[in-house]
């Protein structure tokens, strides 16, 4: 997988006065971490922006290159992220620093290909799980993993243990998770539908 290359800066000053002054001045707050060693950066909003037009997603290898660095531009995706629970906007960045010989575990999204026998015969189409969980090289880092759900039928389901991963990637979520499933009309409208709630991991300060 093709890195994309994110300008990002070195920052001394720390905590809640100095992170809302970065962000007035257009930046994020964000750290640089590996096995126990971290490093304090900023990133600019419109350059953060320009990789990450919608959904920020953890499958993303990134080349950041660290103003008046005299090293190689260093490999990284997005741990983590802290959202404003108002506003929306983005608080706080984790980067994750990878070595290109080491396996990282990350989450991968889902895409959902076909139109199920089932829906054409008026079942509802169920998507459960959006991204799941794999382990492998960054360099085989998958961008999606595809599922064809043409052949569901009403009543049937498609788990995790029945994706067939690409070449070189581990598939690590639960394998009795169920990834999408075909409901019968009945079912869909009794269903109650649980909020799924973020797992939220406190960043290096607060904000």
């Amino acid at each position: 997988m093709e890195a994309h290359v994110l300008p990002v800066e070195t920052r001394t000053q720390i905590g809640k006065n100095a992170n809302h002054k970065l962000r007035a001045q257009g930046y994020i707050p964000a750290i640089l971490y590996s096995h126990g060693e971290s490093q304090t950066i900023m990133v600019q909003k419109k350059n953060f922006f320009k990789i990450f037009k919608g959904h920020i997603s953890e499958n993303v290898l990134i080349d950041l290159e660290i103003k008046d660095s005299k090293g190689s531009p260093v490999k990284a995706f997005v741990k983590d992220y802290q959202r404003h629970p108002i506003t929306d906007e983005i608080l706080h960045v984790d980067f994750f620093r990878v070595t290109m010989t080491e396996a990282i575990s990350t989450k991968v999204p889902i895409e959902i290909s076909g139109t199920p026998v089932g829906v054409k015969q008026g079942g509802i189409l169920e998507i459960i799980e959006r991204e799941i969980e794999v382990e492998c090289l960054p360099a085989d880092l998958p961008g999606k993993i595809t599922i064809d759900v043409t052949n569901l039928t009403i009543g049937q389901s498609i788990h995790v243990k029945d994706i067939t991963a690409p070449k070189g990637v581990t598939v690590l979520s639960t394998p009795e998770t169920v990834i999408v499933a075909v409901l019968a009309p009945h079912k869909a409208a009794e269903e109650v539908v649980q909020p799924v709630a973020g797992e939220v991991k406190p960043a290096e300060e607060q904000q």
